[in-house]
This record gives C-alpha cells, structure tokens and sequence, in this order.
C-alpha cells in the first residue's frame, strides 16, 4: 500500500478510535455503566482492525521517509496524543469503579459462604402412620 493511502487510511480509523474513546468517557462520567461493555468491545475491535497499520507507519518512519512531515502525519500523532491524554483523565475513574465493583463482589462472595454455613434445624415431618384397630 502507498505510504500517503496507508496513513489516511489510518487517521481515518484513529478518528473513530478517538470517537469511541469520547463516548467511553462520556459514559463514565455519566456513570452508565451498562454502556461500557459495548463501547470497549468496539473500541478493541477498532485497535485490532489498526495495530497492522500502525506497525507499517511505524516501520515507514524509521527508514527515513517523507511521510513524517505530511499534514496527515501529524493529524494522526495529534489524535493518538489526545487519546492518551483522555486515556489518563480516564484511568482514576475507571479505577474507582473497579473497586466499588470489586467491594461488591466480595461482599456478595462472603455472604454467599455465610448462607451456605447456616442450616435450618431439621424438622419432623411426615412419618410412619401406624392404626392399630
């Protein structure tokens, strides 16, 4: 692939990857956290689909090419540094919901164990019906 196609085609795929990471922190800060399982599914279906393209840009710039002085260069490296930085506000919230979700486990995990330590006494019921007659 040409090197300016395969680095549009990337900012491309980083715009959507910097979208999903706004709705990602959108959600968090609203606190809605049933969102979240489908936003990071999408958002890793995206990293996946841009890794090799990536590792081709990268591999590109090392040689020496033009390519690190094009407009679309530095539109991918200013995307991929906001993301890091949304990434940062990001990761002290995320961490704070993990251990609120973490507590809950626990909690939920110990009383599990301490119904499964309690036994009702038995009671007597039913039994042999004996008539004498």
């Amino acid at each position: 692939m040409e090197a300016l196609t395969l680095i549009e085609q990337t900012v491309i795929q980083y715009r959507h990857i910097n979208q999903l990471s706004l709705e990602i922190e959108q959600a968090v800060q609203k606190n809605d956290l049933a969102a979240l399982p489908a936003l990071c599914a999408r958002l890793n279906q995206a990293q996946t689909e841009v890794k090799p393209n990536d590792s081709d840009l990268l591999a590109l710039l090392r040689v020496g090419t033009a390519l690190g002085e094009s407009a679309a260069t530095k539109e991918w490296l200013r995307l991929m540094q906001c993301i890091h930085k949304r990434n940062q506000r990001l990761l002290p919230h995320i961490n704070s919901i993990m251990a609120v979700q973490r507590n809950e486990l626990h909690t939920l995990k110990k009383g599990n164990s301490m119904l499964q330590g309690y036994r009702p006494g038995s009671v007597q019921t039913g039994g042999r019906i004996t008539s004498s007659g």
